[in-house]
């Protein structure tokens, strides 16, 4: 017999749940578990003849409750987890039970392969990959979300067993303690998985099925307890962005000049074999105030700008980055705002669309940069920011775009609202925007990734690059300002968990 814990939470599963329960004792555990709440069918009666702990609440507990009681429950050094109403191969379900007995925390499936489809990932994946990342662990999708699952005792006594009734702040307390984790065998639950109403049917007031916006909601609160323990962004590095300065720039009287009607900002340092012809190009689009940030930009690059006939605002030392383009927002007089970078020439057909779509409504018009996710599978680790951003922030539609990619343009009641420094951040800039609810909308795609330019801190270090430091966040802080603006869900469902229940088991420990 195997110091081992089976665990399985059920609703209504008769017609699959012996055979769960017979594979599961062909692992020969020392007992096992079902917690069945809010049943209604004959699953009750097939468990008395099957000689299985049955914990009964006639109400449903809501998603992962029924894990984390029988969690409370257990006895024994390993927990694997297990639905009702999947039935897996004892011989399967073998690698998650002996990766606990030889010594490791937590054992996951690993789906890995799903992420690999050519195919564009699911709300759900997205949002798996995105946390995953911002935690550090490069595990791609794989999560408590998906059964099977196995636990050692130990672990479930450092994070608190009834923490796994939120599977993805349990996952965000695990990589907070340092538990050692693997994913020592694949078994496909996506395809097996029952479709139930509940994956279908839209929440009221979401953009999502009920089962997406609950997922979204879990993965939010697991970011909220990375956030309360690391800062607004996650503990990662702002590298040399000069926040100080600016929190005390003041730009010059803009009734002292003639007002535009369409204004570029373009942030430079070390341009020179571009930044003419990039001025160029934006005149020919119709943009009469090109303003040039020089921030520890070298002479010739200043020169240039001015001999183009850029109005060039020059500082010494580089501000960081995005600081250039909240500064050439707070001086620019235009109703319409386009930035561009310096370092890489557009047409000015490519450029014509972004200040069009402002002129006929749109708010903040974005770079449509959608083929990226159609371009690499598994999705790479910014696309995924971008987008676990747009969805928490409910657009869905907005995919991948993001003010963090040039050119972008914006109406002057934008700036002027959501004030030029969180221009700083993009993805702040952009949460503040949606929130205020600005209209967003990604209105033409231009490659900019091929041009861009390999700068220092996109070399790679310790598989991650500084860049990515940067960028990630970047997005914790627009993340931090949703759920300081809504709650520690974001705004979405908790699933009708009945937590009750947990809290009347914790104080009776």
């Amino acid at each position: 017999m195997r110091d081992l814990s089976v665990i399985i939470p059920a609703q209504n599963e008769a017609e699959t749940i012996q055979q769960v329960i017979l594979e599961a004792k062909k692992l020969e555990p020392a007992e096992i578990i079902v917690v069945l709440n809010g049943s209604t069918d004959e699953t009750k009666t097939l468990l008395d003849s099957l000689g299985c702990i049955t914990i009964l609440f006639p109400q449903s507990l809501g998603n992962d409750v029924g894990r984390a009681i029988g969690a409370f429950h257990a006895k024994h050094n390993g927990l694997l987890f297990l639905d009702g109403d999947i039935p897996i191969p004892h011989d399967q379900l073998l690698p998650f039970v002996e990766a606990i007995e030889r010594g490791m925390h937590v054992a996951l499936n690993d789906l890995n392969w799903s992420a690999h489809l050519p195919i564009r990932p699911h709300t759900t994946t997205v949002a798996k990959v995105a946390f995953n990342w911002i935690t550090k662990r490069l595990i791609s999708v794989n999560s408590l979300l998906a059964i099977p699952h196995a636990m050692s005792k130990s672990a479930v006594e450092a994070i608190g067993w009834w923490n796994l009734a939120d599977p993805v702040l349990a996952q965000a307390l695990i990589s907070e303690k340092k538990l050692s984790w693997t994913a020592p065998a694949s078994v496909d639950v996506i395809t097996r998985n029952r479709v139930r109403p509940i994956h279908m049917q839209k929440r009221p007031g979401s953009p999502f099925p009920v089962t997406t916006d609950r997922i979204m909601g879990d993965h939010l609160l697991g970011i909220q307890r990375v956030i309360s323990q690391k800062g607004p962004r996650g503990g990662y590095a702002d590298k040399t962005r000069n926040r100080l300065f600016l929190q005390h720039y003041q730009p010059p009287n803009k009734t002292q000049r003639q007002k535009a009607k369409r204004s570029a900002v373009i942030p430079v340092m070390e341009e020179k074999e571009t930044i003419a012809g990039v001025i160029e190009s934006l005149q020919l689009a119709g943009i009469d105030e090109i303003i040039v940030v020089a921030n520890g930009a070298d002479g010739e690059t200043i020169q240039r700008a001015i001999h183009a006939g850029a109005i060039v605002l020059p500082f010494a030392s580089p501000l960081g980055h995005n600081v250039g383009r909240a500064i050439g927002a707070a001086y620019s007089t235009g109703d319409i705002c386009l930035f561009v970078d310096g370092d890489f020439v557009l047409p000015p057909k490519e450029l014509v669309p972004f200040i069009e779509a402002v002129e006929n409504g749109v708010d903040v018009a974005l770079n449509d940069l959608q083929h990226l996710l159609d371009a690499f599978h598994p999705l790479d680790a910014i696309s995924s920011l971008k987008y676990f951003l747009n969805l928490s922030l409910k657009r869905p539609d907005l995919l991948n775009n993001s003010l963090t990619a040039v050119p972008h343009a914006m109406h002057r009641r934008v700036i002027d609202t959501i004030g030029f420094d969180k221009l700083m951040i993009p993805p702040l800039a952009q949460a503040h925007a949606q929130l205020a609810g600005f209209t967003i909308k990604a209105v033409h795609g231009v490659d900019v990734i091929h041009p861009n330019r390999v700068r220092e801190d996109h070399q790679m270090d310790d598989t991650l690059t500084s860049a990515f430091d940067r960028i990630t966040g970047d997005h914790l802080e627009a993340l931090h300002y949703l759920l300081q603006m809504t709650n520690s869900r974001g705004g979405f469902s908790d699933g009708e968990r009945d937590r009750q229940i947990i809290a009347t088991l914790r104080r009776g420990t």
